[in-house]
């Protein structure tokens, strides 16, 4: 290694003064996602970027590359920083901004796609094509922190991911910067926004990458008109197996392209929202939630829902008055994590004054349909071993249980179970990190046993086990297949190295 003076020294002479950040206020900010693995790191130091650089253009990001292979510096690539793993910094690494590369490209309404630049917000974007009449596929979550080309790098999970599907569907075609400098322009089987048999489906091993391949810089996606009618509906079960049941058959195929979406809250994490907003007790008797999304031809929508309507009522659910809307409650939670996401804190003096603070732990693991039910209760218990005293008492006053799964649609067949754990980051210390690592591993196995896969969008492992795991989650020779794609493309191991192979 020539040295992180030199690289620096290198880098400024390419780009503009207020392209390049080494001042430390800067630095600290791009070290850190919402993401968990901080936690587990006693030295905070080990997330701190060399530098920070931001791009305005795929020709000033060829340039980055080139000089970072010439110094062997590791190159994190960042959007919007609210992915679990993988956009955290590392020690002497080189962070890559694309916050100033956020431009529509072109909008071709004859094929239904869009092209944009990969720093480009997704609520911007969204924006965009709302303005035009039309529809994105794209909706995290963070819809206001995401970026177009981090929602490729992680391959994202969308909120009518069981009618349209995630990022990985309906992204057509990437542009991208390789280890090496070239600049490559990847789509399936072709450079034509579509299927084709051509060549190689290149483009797919790039979606879930994670910047560990190259640094995606424009992506171009499929888009629909705005449906003219949309129907929400909500309604109230006494247990989980009924709530669950009700789910599941809402999402059944024969009704797929009409309700986009359905998903269940549990009432843990209702009775915080509730407590918060409205200063009210939860009702004691209503365990679970089951809301459905509704959209299409009016019609067609208006059908559906008496449809709706009975699957719910089959399966006991039920409404009173004493129950806040669930949009009400989820608009103040949505926003709320929204705004302090970015930050890795919610509930924090760090908004205040700079302090310490409280910082999420987001878990999804993708559970088949025909275990959902009985996988679901297990799954609660260990999570509340958490906050029992006894099982991890390391754990205790340390760790919480924020939202204990809600149930949330994957691909056709299988849910993902959205838990969030809320972890007080003054207290953790390293009895804290050893007993949450066998906490954890607990839960694998226990996620493992119900044939489930062990995360759907965020990507999690601690650290120093990730080898292991990923080996048992893919298997062996999976693991090595991963290995040799990694060291052809990225010899010299600069793309966000972090991420083991």
């Amino acid at each position: 290694m020539k040295g992180i003076k030199g690289f620096i020294d290198a880098v400024s002479e390419k780009l503009e003064p207020n392209q390049v950040s080494t001042d430390m206020p800067t630095r600290i900010v791009h070290r850190l996602t919402h993401g968990p693995e901080s936690l587990l790191h006693e030295d905070q130091n080990d997330f701190t970027p060399a530098l920070v650089v931001r791009p305005k253009s795929t020709e000033e990001v060829v340039g980055i590359i080139e000089i970072a292979n010439e110094y062997e510096i590791p190159i994190v690539p960042q959007g919007g920083r609210t992915g679990t793993y993988g956009a955290e910094g590392m020690r002497d690494c080189l962070v890559v901004d694309l916050a100033n590369m956020n431009k529509i490209l072109k909008l071709d309404e004859e094929t239904y796609r869009i092209t944009a630049q990969a720093g480009i917000r997704i609520v911007d974007y969204n924006e965009f094509l709302k303005q035009k009449g039309y529809m994105s596929l794209e909706w995290p979550t963070m819809i206001l922190s995401s970026t177009l080309g981090a929602r490729a790098a992680v391959s994202g999970y969308n909120k009518f991911e069981n009618t349209w599907g995630g990022s990985a569907v309906n992204i057509k075609v990437m542009e991208v910067v390789l280890a090496n400098g070239d600049v490559v322009r990847l789509g399936r089987g072709s450079r034509i926004p579509t299927k084709n048999v051509t060549g190689f489906d290149l483009m797919s091993l790039f979606l879930g990458s994670r910047g560990t391949f190259g640094l995606i810089t424009e992506v171009t996606e499929q888009f629909i008109d705005i449906p003219p009618k949309a129907i929400y509906g909500v309604w109230a079960f006494k247990n989980i197996e009924d709530a669950t049941r009700a789910y599941i058959e809402l999402l059944s195929t024969r009704y797929k392209g009409v309700i986009w979406r359905a998903k269940t809250y549990h009432k843990r994490r209702l009775a915080t929202w509730m407590e918060l907003r409205f200063g009210k007790h939860w009702p004691d008797d209503i365990e679970m939630l089951t809301e459905y999304h509704i959209h299409g031809e009016t019609e067609i929508a208006e059908a559906m829902e008496t449809i709706a309507k009975e699957v719910v009522k089959r399966h006991h659910g039920f409404w009173r008055d004493d129950i806040p809307r669930l949009f009400e409650l989820t608009q103040s939670s949505h926003e709320s994590i929204g705004v302090f996401m970015g930050m890795g804190s919610l509930y924090s003096d760090r908004v205040k004054d700079g302090g310490m603070g409280f910082k999420l732990i987001p878990l999804d693991p993708i559970v088949p349909h025909d275990r959902l039910v009985e996988a679901y209760r297990p799954i609660l218990r260990h999570l509340m071993k958490i906050e029992d005293g006894k099982s991890y008492p390391a754990l205790t006053g340390k760790l919480f249980v924020f939202e204990p799964g809600s149930a949330i649609p994957g691909e056709l067949g299988y849910t993902k179970l959205w838990i969030v754990l809320n972890a007080n980051t003054k207290k953790w210390d390293n009895e804290t990190r050893k007993a949450f690592k066998d906490w954890f591993r607990d839960y694998i196995e226990l996620v493992w046993s119900y044939g489930s896969a062990l995360t759907g969008t965020h990507g999690f492992i601690p650290s120093d086990m990730q080898t292991e795991i990923v080996k048992r989650e893919i298997g062996e020779k999976e693991y090595e297949l991963m290995k040799t794609i990694k060291n052809a493309l990225d010899p010299k191991n600069i793309m966000n190295p972090k991420i083991r192979y």
